[in-house]
């Protein structure tokens, strides 16, 4: 009986295949096909999306330049309040992730991310009108309830229509838009607060800001495509091409359906709970120099409109380094070298940072700590993404890995402390030990990762993903005889 469903699976990929190869259009080969479908898929999904994190990434932060421009002072917060307020956020960010990917697949990228964006920008513009810090403590905690699932959809999304190898790239551009947000925050907040009108400075930074996030999501309502077997924008010859192209490296499907088992094995697996440990200690780094960027350097003695102008130098240093981390795999493909390499010279930096007075040297070295810490967080992404099979598990390792980013800003929200101006040691101290774990995590899976390789080389299984069908070939996961890690 299960041979007969065998054969019976293997003649129906074998006309499908067939159907499929008929449908390419005269005188294109597949890699012409690959190539526009590439093209289009890019310009659909890319430049919007791209425009949305730049943006969340804003409104998360944005917080930071009300209180360079007076918000603190207007409602009277004191001690350690604002830091509470910041922390706030992460307390539902940390824990809305996974649902949020779950229901990602059920209604789809075009309805589910707009629908976060437009959520969570209407509660950055509520900021605006907060007469209180108990309000403020419970707006963003409600805004890490809608914003929590946008990077983690991000991925899952991509994971549908890219292959790994074309996922890398495009996942490091994705990353280098919360950098890239960095240069134009503090410009922009500072532009925005000088505004003459019958609001405070800071008011005009949370409405105007999250004006353009409800604008953006209306474009991606419009634009953007569930999965490219449903995509208007391509042609069935395209389709199928780009179907041939994701099966033969074991992309996700859209018809793959949920599976608490694939849940199961996501949260108990090691190497899962490995990739978020070095994403959250990134992202603590990350997290503290976006937030506490202007007062760092307001600190150095810099007036509150020129702390925010200058906080555009060290983002500036971390969005060339991500974009440069786009390359760096197709240079030389082991991601835990190049993570080990930039964990390493973080970490002397903000040593060097914690043990000195010297203002300049300070935002020298913040300028290049920034450069080392911003590539880690997609390199992870990316090698996570390589190296977790399975629809349903890697959309959970996903979430779970931005998931321990958001314990970063909960941490991070606390350790540049208001006692430690102007010099901030405690803080600098902790990025910097941060950056050690990151070196030590990435070594492990490196070593662990390179023994199983040779353990299944060795045992040298026969494997035909034919004899199955597609659902049995998803719930091996990255457990498939024929699956090598990527180092």
């Amino acid at each position: 009986m299960a041979e007969g469903n065998t054969d019976k699976h293997s003649v129906a990929m074998s006309e499908k295949n067939s159907s499929e190869h008929e449908m390419n259009e005269p005188g294109k080969t597949d890699a012409e096909l690959i190539k526009s479908y590439l093209r289009k898929t890019d310009l659909h999904l890319l430049p919007l999306t791209f425009a949305m994190y730049f943006l969340s990434v804003i409104d998360r932060n944005n917080i930071g330049n009300a209180k360079a421009a007076g918000m603190d002072t207007h409602l009277g917060l004191h001690g350690q309040q604002f830091n509470w307020i910041i922390s706030a956020f992460f307390f539902t960010y940390i824990f809305c992730e996974v649902p949020s990917n779950i229901l990602l697949k059920k209604f789809g990228a075009r309805v589910w991310l707009p629908l976060l964006a437009v959520c969570w920008s209407i509660l950055v513009a509520c900021m605006a009108a907060a007469k209180s810090y108990e309000t403020l403590v419970v707006v963003r905690v409600l805004m890490g309830v809608f914003e929590a699932g946008y990077v983690p959809g991000f991925i899952y999304m991509t994971s549908f229509w890219y292959t790994r190898r074309q996922q890398g790239p495009r996942i490091a551009l994705f990353f280098s838009a919360g950098v890239f947000a960095g240069i134009w925050a503090g410009p922009l907040a500072a532009r925005l607060q000088s505004i003459n009108g019958a609001l405070l400075g800071y008011q005009y930074i949370f409405i105007i800001e999250a004006s353009m996030t409800v604008l953006v999501a209306l474009l991606m309502v419009l634009v953007l495509q569930d999965y490219p077997s449903t995509a208007r924008f391509l042609s069935p010859a395209e389709r199928a091409a780009a179907q041939r192209m994701l099966e033969a490296d074991r992309a996700l499907s859209p018809h793959a359906q949920y599976s608490t088992r694939q849940v199961i094995k996501a949260l108990g697996d090691w190497t899962v709970w490995a990739y978020a440990i070095i994403f959250w200690a990134a992202a603590t780094g990350g997290a503290t120099q976006a937030i506490f960027g202007p007062t760092l350097i307001k600190a150095m003695g810099y007036t509150s409109t020129r702390a925010q102008v200058l906080s555009a130098v060290p983002s500036a240093c971390g969005f060339l380094a991500q974009l440069l981390s786009m390359l760096l795999p197709r240079l030389y493909s082991h991601f835990s070298i190049w993570i080990m390499l930039f964990s390493s010279c973080a970490c002397a930096f903000y040593a060097i940072i914690a043990t000195t007075n010297s203002v300049h040297v300070r935002f020298a070295f913040l300028c290049l700590s920034n450069f080392a810490l911003s590539p880690n967080m997609p390199l992870v992404s990316v090698w996570m993404s390589h190296n977790v099979l399975g629809a349903t598990k890697k959309g959970v390792a996903t979430a779970c890995t931005v998931m321990l980013g958001g314990i970063a800003g909960l941490i991070g929200s606390h350790i540049y402390r208001d006692k430690d101006a102007p010099v901030f040691r405690f803080g600098h101290i902790f990025v910097c030990v941060c950056n050690a774990i990151i070196f030590v995590v990435a070594l492990a899976l490196h070593l662990y990762f390179r023994y199983e390789n040779k353990r299944r080389d060795m045992r040298d299984e026969d494997f035909d993903a034919m004899t199955l069908t597609p659902e049995q070939v998803d719930e091996l996961c990255d457990s498939r005889p024929d699956h090598r890690y990527s180092l």
